[in-house]
């Protein structure tokens, strides 16, 4: 998975650094992000820690599956709460709300797979977001990059 401006300039990253934990680095390969799973596997609803370019915690992803049919994932920050849903079944696009269900951007899944199978996600944040929102949001697109794989492996998950 890479990050990638507008026009397609790659400018980081994303990487594999053990089970089931991942950094986000930039060209030069000093880390940018890192998203680790703290607890669940697969589909047991998932929690994933985020921390910041000196390891320290920033945030968690929490994974909840289906709730009344929409598609859940929340992230929580000692600002407040960001929620990604996404209502239909096969649906491209996620919303991001804030914690007072305004809507500040959307997370849309590209339907092009990169060659090592990697999904492409395109984050759209609306002005006002803040850089904590922004890094929190990546994250949870890496989150979804991560449960998608998982899904689609044959063995089930990880071990």
């Amino acid at each position: 998975m890479h990050l990638a401006a507008e026009d397609g300039t790659v400018l980081a990253h994303l990487h594999e650094c053990g089970k089931l934990a991942y950094a986000l680095r930039d060209l030069g390969g000093r880390p940018l992000l890192g998203v680790d799973l703290v607890s669940g596997k697969a589909f047991g609803r998932p929690r994933f820690q985020v921390t910041d370019a000196d390891g320290q915690p920033i945030g968690e992803v929490h994974a909840y599956g289906r709730i009344h049919h929409t598609r859940l994932l929340e992230i929580r920050a000692g600002s407040g709460a960001l929620r990604l849903t996404r209502t239909a079944l096969l649906g491209k696009t996620w919303l991001v709300r804030d914690s007072s269900g305004g809507e500040v951007g959307r997370v849309t899944v590209s339907i092009v797979r990169s060659f090592d199978g990697l999904q492409g996600y395109r984050v759209d944040l609306d002005r006002q977001a803040g850089s904590e929102q922004r890094r929190l949001v990546v994250a949870a697109a890496v989150c979804l990059q991560v449960i998608r794989r998982w899904r689609s492996d044959p063995r089930g998950g990880p071990a």
